[in-house]
């Protein structure tokens, strides 16, 4: 039989039986039915994986694509690993899907959560600072401070048989215990280097990560996976990458460095309850000195971008990486005995990392960018683009899925594909791979579905053309005068969206004497406010751009979603600047490239609040005139939902005053 031939029909078999088992799944819930489109995707995943292929999909809200890969990626037998940008979805993975389907598919299903190694307690820490509790050694009292109650009271937890875990604490604790008690992939020794390392609770997570079918995890330790050449998460077959529209960012994050004062000190905090007290005192001096000199040398920088091989800067980050790897150099003639063997090998470990960032600042390297934070008192080093490392890490290892409800520009996933190093032809394959398997080829297969949502019944999005541009003075005042207009029509009911604190803090003045609640970012944690927002139906939400995306409120308390203006990038963000000058060094266009995919994606996040559930209705308002005066708009307006639209603004009043009478006339 030709091979190809029989190639295609093991696809198509894969992809019937995906559909089917989705389908005998979907049937096991009394509140759920099969859709087309979580049918269409579920078929293209179990396609991606039989032929080694990367797939794109854009699944509106509603779609229910999480069982959509998940069923075709359990059937083909592969080792999986899931990463989410949001704990909420990780927890809906392994606490809800992943056992209803264990329960109904018929094969064999094993998954667990890996986090990242600070989301753990240590118990090397543990044990030096009170180790009587743990396994009965000699607490190291003269070189360590006495256990705070904080402390023992984590320590008594994992003898009692606690996980180790500080998501499953009996009650919470604040960062500034919970770093006492854990420590970074920077400061970590690894097993074979810790006295505690064949207890250690995060290799224990890892181990069982190891035995699992499917792994679930987060975009940054994904991205720390790839950026460390593969060497975190357990060997796995195919990868899936939900909520995507956030992966270049965790990218970004991942392959940069910081650089700062605050780093060394930490070193230093870390370093003198080790080292001699005869030598101790001058290498330390030096390293405490070195971060007093950097520190105040990125104070007087600008937030821009700097280079960090000249003047003051250039010179402090050279100073501090020889004081540490010499304060390094006095630390490994310390006597590495139980107990504190493992404290020496972690901050050895720390100064290797401080120098090997340092010495990556001061020989930068190409493609990448350096710019100070004054404000936060740190220099941060990344590349300017991900596609490269993205590609050479991930893209030609194994079949990928990345899915979301916002992925395309304008309908069209070449401006995210482009930033992700997807090619669009084929390349050939490295012909020094030698027995290595066959690279996967860097293209992909786009697929939209819809959601499961009648956008068009259920909302209407409202565009205030007949405002100001907002870059003229007179905008700010109005468009307040506009928010206050709308949500005294839907009595509240309203999550306001502000590009800016300072239209925030503009909003919440205008808004203030209403007659309905009004909470603004801040007055409360994000956690806490919106829980209020939810649970007071009438009640108003002002924030800014940390609650543009993963804010979930169905019902009537969401009533009205305003967005003040296109969330463009500030054009003087060092890190999209870089970027708009590499797109131009190309020849192509930096708005199209750079600004607009960041504007279309974030503006459907925010809009994407609204509808949430099929019984929901509603209004989205974009106070922005460029959104039907510019062609660009177009663009932005195919990449929302596809509500019905107005630019009247007394028929975008009449249709929240009938949803308020509806609400009304419903009850509670």
């Amino acid at each position: 039989m030709d091979v190809s031939r029989q190639t295609d029909e093991d696809t198509e078999r894969a992809a019937t039986a995906a559909v089917a088992a989705l389908d005998m799944a979907l049937a096991e819930r009394p509140d759920a039915s099969p859709r087309p489109g979580q049918q269409d995707m579920a078929a293209a995943v179990a396609t991606a994986i039989e032929e080694r292929t990367h797939l794109l999909v854009e699944a509106g809200t509603g779609t229910g694509k999480s069982l959509a890969y998940l069923v075709p990626a359990l059937l083909s037998g592969r080792r999986l690993v899931v990463a989410t940008a949001t704990k909420t979805l990780q927890d809906q993975l392994a606490g809800t899907e992943l056992p209803f389907l264990a329960g109904c598919l018929g094969v064999p299903v094993t998954w667990a959560v890996l986090k990242g190694r600070q989301s753990y307690a240590c118990l090397a820490k543990l044990v030096e600072q009170c180790g009587p509790t743990l396994d009965g050694t000699e607490a190291v009292s003269e070189l360590f401070p006495a256990a705070t109650e904080g402390v023992s009271a984590v320590a008594d937890w994992i003898s009692a048989g606690g996980s180790g875990d500080r998501d499953d604490l009996p009650a919470a604790v604040d960062d500034d215990l919970w770093r006492q008690v854990s420590v970074s992939g920077m400061e970590c020794p690894g097993k074979a280097n810790c006295p505690q390392g064949s207890r250690c609770v995060a290799e224990a997570a890892l181990d069982r990560a190891r035995a699992a079918q499917v792994v679930v995890t987060n975009h940054h330790l994904y991205a720390l996976h790839l950026s460390s050449g593969s060497r975190i998460l357990p060997e796995h077959d195919v990868a899936v990458i939900d909520e995507a529209h956030r992966l270049e960012a965790a990218l970004s994050s991942a392959f940069a460095v910081d650089v700062s004062g605050r780093r060394v000190r930490a070193f230093a905090a870390n370093a003198r309850r080790l080292v001699d007290p005869m030598r101790g005192p001058t290498v330390l001096e030096a390293v405490e000195a070195a971060a007093q000199r950097l520190t105040a040398a990125i104070a007087t920088l600008l937030p821009a971008r700097v280079d960090t091989t000249e003047g003051e800067l250039g010179s402090a980050i050279l100073t501090a990486s020889r004081a540490v790897a010499a304060a390094a150099a006095t630390l490994r003639r310390v006597e590495d005995a139980d107990p504190i063997a493992g404290a020496v090998a972690r901050v050895q470990t720390q100064a290797g990392h401080l120098v090997g960032d340092f010495d990556l600042a001061l020989d930068l390297p190409d493609g990448s960018v350096a710019w100070a934070e004054p404000e936060r008192a740190v220099v941060r080093v990344a590349p300017v683009e991900v596609d490269a490392p993205l590609a050479a890490h991930l893209l030609v290892a194994r079949p990928t899925v990345l899915t979301s409800a916002t992925l395309t520009v304008g309908g069209s996933f070449i401006p995210l594909a482009a930033r992700l190093g997807f090619l669009e032809e084929p390349i050939d394959p490295d012909p020094f791979a030698g027995d290595a398997p066959d690279p996967v080829a860097r293209t992909y297969r786009p697929l939209r579905v819809e959601g499961s949502f009648d956008y068009a019944r259920q909302g209407l999005l409202y565009v205030a053309s007949h405002l100001p541009d907002p870059r003229e003075d007179a905008w700010s005042e109005a468009a307040a005068a506009e928010i206050a207009r709308l949500t005294a029509a839907s009595g509240g009911r309203a999550l306001v969206l502000t590009t800016s604190h300072r239209m925030l803090g503009i909003v919440a003045a205008r808004l203030a004497g209403a007659p309905f609640r009004v909470l603004a970012q801040g007055d409360l944690p994000k956690k806490r406010l919106v829980a209020e927002f939810a649970a007071d139906e009438t009640s108003t939400l002002v924030a800014t751009m940390g609650y543009w995306e993963g804010i979930d409120v169905p019902g009537r308390s969401l009533s009205l979603v305003v967005i003040d203006r296109i969330p463009f990038p500030r054009p003087d963000d060092p890190l999209m600047q870089a970027r708009r000058d590499a797109v131009e060094a190309r020849g192509g266009s930096p708005f199209d490239a750079v600004d607009l995919p960041h504007a279309a994606m974030l503006l459907a996040q925010g809009a994407g609040r609204l509808i949430r559930g099929e019984d929901d209705r509603g209004m989205v308002a974009v106070l922005d005139s460029r959104l039907t005066g510019r062609r660009y708009g177009q663009r932005l307006l195919r990449s929302l939902p596809r509500l019905q639209r107005t630019s009247d603004p007394e028929r975008a009043v009449r249709y929240l005053r009938d949803l308020g009478g509806a609400a009304r006339s419903a009850g509670p």
